[in-house]
């Protein structure tokens, strides 16, 4: 169990800091609320930035169960996905991170439009992750977002690419409730 809650906290200070957030124009995407299906294509390469205290911890199983989860997380991954998005969703937009916990975080924005969202972020702290994202409502019923994130730094980091394609399929999300 320690092993896969290492892999997942690395993993999710890298896309904890691909989220845009700490930005003063918090300008929400032009988007409509309701269910939306998601596909998300990333990849990761290099080795998640583990604290050398963790692995001293673990016994050899467990550094090879942790070894092989990290094997099994890289490289190419596909993932769809339904969330139920409500107009309180798209209102916060890109707030979020700052509570968190991932350390001190600056962030530029080089575009906050009701169509565009992009720039690039860092963060110290815990973990050091860095990166660029772009996330592009084309319609207000179709998004697309890119991100590049690295976590960690020299022979202790780990690089994620992902792309996410997101559409609208209506405005009743049937069973599914928000956060789900």
């Amino acid at each position: 169990m320690l092993c896969m809650r290492l892999v997942k906290i690395a993993l999710c200070f890298g896309v904890a800091g691909a989220l845009p957030a700490l930005a003063a124009d918090n300008t929400p995407l032009n988007v409509k609320p309701g269910l939306w299906e998601t596909t998300l294509d990333s990849e990761r390469s290099g080795t998640p930035p583990i604290p050398p205290e963790a692995l001293a911890k673990m016994s050899p199983e467990q550094r090879a169960k942790l070894e092989a989860a990290i094997q099994q997380s890289l490289g190419p991954q596909h993932r769809v996905a339904k969330r139920c998005v409500t107009q309180a969703d798209i209102d916060k937009g890109f707030e979020g991170m700052e509570r968190m916990g991932h350390g001190n975080c600056t962030q530029n924005v080089t575009s906050s439009t009701s169509s565009l969202r992009a720039g690039s972020f860092s963060c110290t702290g815990a973990q050091t992750t860095s990166g660029t994202y772009r996330v592009e409502a084309r319609r207000p019923d179709s998004v697309v977002a890119n991100w590049d994130v690295t976590v960690g730094n020299g022979d202790k980091a780990m690089k994620m690419k992902s792309v996410m394609q997101g559409k609208w399929l209506g405005a009743d999300c049937g069973s599914l409730k928000p956060g789900d």
